[in-house]
């Protein structure tokens, strides 16, 4: 029996079909990729806050490093997690950045009654935007999207070590990279159409709000990380690195990166699965968005419909290009590139993903999440 459906979505000026599933009956399903988007809620913060591996690694590098220093933490949120570890672990003054109002004001309320109010400042705007009274010795944040650098952190850390740290001074995390697979989608959905679960309708409702219209969003694929059973069955390769962010090093947001994969098994190659490397701090093992569970989830990126037959050997070769969008914060990407098998042809194959760009159902993966009245 069909587990997806046709809802309906409320969207600026009009009601827009997507495809939905029943959460329950759907063990991979999509996910919008929302840490792009003021759209963050309770329920957001706490899976991020909940997530273990990711905790326990920031927790770690705060205390080694803030002790003290001064200390500027980007994107703080409402419970000023990181402004306030670092108050704790002993640094001298700590600038707390937060760009939604609401979230800024609970914040203070957090941070004086923790009894910190004369050691940490609640900033409210965009760093890029603000100024310090002096630069600080060390930058914390957690501003690492699904993809590298897909909520900005390649720019917004690039213009904070150029304004408001000082030459030499410490960034939390270390480094990050975006990393790719190759994916075969209907084995990881069972053949199933992949859909998103009622619960999490609205969150794709806002995002396009935050937007102003529709357009083919980011989407990402929950059920596949942190189970060997899926994961056996829908990657065909192993990972590859593309935009690398140095965070204590030469920051570079936008670039073309060229790489390769290998099939490792038979398969249908889809698209791939997207996701993200990153090392808190210098001498950590990476947190891997691809092979392991975390509040970090892999982006599909799709290429072919029907999927194309691989077999072990097959090599897939692309270019991934990222540029920063108008905004000049957050970036859009693209790939190109060609399946290269034993016999046959080459066939070329690409993809895009902007940040907020006009297309809506321009591809038929978006033509069937979200079907035309």
């Amino acid at each position: 029996m069909p587990r997806s459906f046709l809802a309906e979505l409320a969207v600026p000026g009009r009601k827009v079909p997507v495809r939905a599933c029943a959460l329950e009956s759907s063990p991979v399903w999509l996910f919008a990729s929302i840490g792009e988007y003021p759209v963050y809620d309770e329920v957001a913060y706490e899976v991020m806050i909940k997530d273990e591996r990711r905790m326990g690694a920031y927790n770690k590098a705060v205390r080694r490093y803030a002790p003290g220093r001064t200390v500027l933490d980007i994107g703080t949120g409402q419970d000023a997690v990181w402004a306030l570890a670092a108050a704790r672990a002993g640094a001298r003054h700590v600038w707390a950045v937060e760009v939604i109002p609401e979230s800024a004001e609970i914040a203070r309320r957090n941070i004086e009654k923790a009894g910190f109010a004369d050691r940490v400042t609640v900033v409210e705007g965009l760093s890029t935007e603000i100024e310090l009274p002096e630069p600080v010795d060390m930058c914390v944040s957690e501003i690492i999207g699904t993809l590298a650098g897909s909520e900005g952190a390649g720019s917004v850390l690039r213009d904070a070590r150029e304004r408001l740290v000082k030459p030499g001074g410490v960034f939390i995390p270390h480094r990050s990279a975006t990393t790719a697979v190759a994916l075969d989608l209907k084995s990881a959905t069972l053949g199933e159409p992949p859909a998103f679960p009622s619960p999490v309708l609205h969150y794709v409702e806002e995002v396009f709000a935050s937007v102003g219209r529709p357009f083919d969003l980011r989407v990402v694929i929950e059920g596949i990380q942190g189970d060997p059973r899926v994961r056996g069955r829908s990657y065909l390769s192993g990972a590859a690195e593309v935009e690398p962010l140095e965070f204590n090093g030469e920051l570079q947001p936008e670039g073309v990166d060229g790489a390769e994969l290998t099939f490792t098994r038979e398969g249908r190659f889809s698209g791939l699965a997207l996701g993200m490397r990153l090392w808190v701090a210098e001498d950590d093992e990476p947190i891997d968005s691809l092979f392991q569970s975390s509040s970090w989830t892999p982006v599909y990126a799709p290429l072919s419909e029907e999927g194309l037959p691989v077999r072990p050997g097959d090599r897939f070769e692309f270019e991934f290009t990222t540029t920063i969008s108008d905004d000049g914060v957050h970036p859009d990407y693209a790939l190109v590139g060609q399946l290269q098998r034993a016999s046959g042809p080459a066939v070329p194959l690409s993809w895009s993903s902007t940040h907020h760009g006009d297309g809506f159902r321009e591809t038929p993966f978006y033509r069937s999440l979200f079907p035309a009245p």
